[in-house]
C-alpha cells in the first residue's frame, strides 16, 4: 500500500503503522540491560535494580496517552497552535501552555522500591525536603513526592523545584510545588532529583557539584540520563554545553553499557557514591502520528562518598 499524499491522510497512515509497532513491542525491554550488563564494571553491575516490566500504573499512563493521541480534534488544535506559538515561544513553553507532551518514567510504586534499594532512610527526621531540578510540568515530581509518602506517611514533606520555563513554573505552582530560582539557595536536602536535565543544561558538571553541596549528609540524589548520550541545550544559540557530561561526546559514540561506566565514573569524580541504578523507558505523550514516544533512561541513586 502506497503512502497517502495529503498531510492529514499521511499522519493517520503513519499513526496506524506506528501504533501497530507499539502494540507488538515488548515493553520489558525498557528495563533490561543489553547483554545482561556484562560490559558494566563489576563494582557497579551488582548494584543494578531490575524493575523487570511496566506495572499497572505505567500501563494506565500508556492507555491514557493512546486515548489522548486518538482525539483527532485535540491533535489538530495542537498542530495549529504550535505553528503560531513557535514564533515567540520555546517548545517547552509551548507544551506547557497547551498542556501537552507530559512525561513519565516510573510509577509511584516503582520509585518507592527503587529508592529503598538506594538506601534512602529518613531515620527519626519528620521534616523532609525534596528538590526536583528542571521539573517541567511537575507530574513526575508529584509521583516522586507520593512515593516518599508511601515510604513514610508520618513525614512532613516540603517539595521544591527549579524550572527555567515561566509557563512550566505556573504549572508547578498549580500543584502546590514551591519554585526556587537557584539550587545553591538550598542546603541539607534529603532527596534531590535531576531527571533528564544533565544532557539539556549548559554546564552539567557544575550542576552536579551544586547538587553535591546541597545534599543532606545522609541524603540521596536521584539522577536520570538518556542513553545513548546526546547533549542539546534549548536556550543558547549553539545548542552546545560548556563542557559535556561524558567526555567522548560528540567526537565518538560508545556502546550502551560502556556509556554507563563512563557516566558513573564522572559521578564518582564529583564525589558521589553509586548506591543503586536501574533502566527504564522515558515516555512522552504522543501526537497525531503516534500514541506515545520513548527514549531509554539510566536512573542512578547516589550519596555523598
Amino acid at each position: 500500500m502506497s503512502r497517502p499524499r495529503g498531510y492529514l491522510a499521511r499522519a493517520l497512515y503513519d499513526k496506524y503503522n506506528n501504533d501497530q509497532y507499539i502494540e507488538n513491542y515488548d515493553y520489558s525491554l525498557w528495563y533490561k540491560l543489553p547483554n545482561d550488563g556484562k560490559e558494566i564494571a563489576e563494582k557497579y553491575r551488582f548494584k543494578f535494580f531490575d524493575l523487570k516490566e511496566p506495572d499497572s500504573i505505567t500501563m494506565q499512563w500508556i492507555d491514557e496517552s493512546k486515548i489522548k493521541s486518538s482525539d483527532l480534534w485535540l491533535q489538530l488544535w495542537h498542530i495549529v497552535a504550535k505553528l503560531f506559538l513557535k514564533i515567540f515561544l520555546t517548545q517547552t513553553c509551548s507544551n506547557g501552555l497547551l498542556r501537552r507532551g507530559s512525561m513519565f518514567i516510573l510509577s509511584e510504586n516503582q520509585f518507592a522500591d527503587f529508592l529503598i534499594s538506594g538506601g534512602l532512610n529518613f531515620g527519626n527526621e519528620t521534616m523532609i525536603q525534596m528538590l526536583d531540578i528542571g521539573a517541567g510540568d511537575g507530574k513526575i515530581t508529584v509521583r516522586l513526592a507520593q512515593s516518599l509518602l508511601q515510604l513514610n506517611s508520618n513525614i512532613m514533606l516540603n517539595v521544591y523545584a527549579t524550572e527555567t520555563s515561566y509557563i512550566m513554573k505556573d504549572r508547578l505552582r498549580e500543584k502546590n510545588i514551591t519554585v526556587i530560582n537557584d539550587i545553591r539557595d538550598t542546603e541539607n536536602v534529603h532527596l534531590i532529583s535531576c531527571l533528564n536535565v544533565l544532557d539539556r543544561c549548559v554546564d552539567p558538571k557544575s550542576l552536579l557539584t551544586d547538587i553535591y553541596h546541597s545534599l543532606h549528609p545522609q541524603g540521596r540524589a536521584l539522577l536520570a540520563l538518556v542513553l545513548p548520550y546526546n547533549h542539546y541545550v534549548e536556550r543558547n544559540s549553539s545548542h552546545l554545553p560548556v563542557d559535556p557530561l561524558l567526555p567522548h561526546w560528540p567526537h565518538k559514540s560508545l556502546p550502551f553499557n560502556d556509556e554507563i561506566n563512563v557516566f558513573f565514573e564522572e559521578l564518582e569524580m564529583i564525589g558521589f557514591k553509586i548506591e543503586s541504578f536501574t533502566k527504564a523507558g522515558y515516555l512522552c505523550e504522543g501526537d497525531i502520528r503516534q500514541s506515545f514516544y520513548w527514549l531509554i533512561d539510566i536512573l542512578v541513586i547516589v550519596s555523598k562518598a
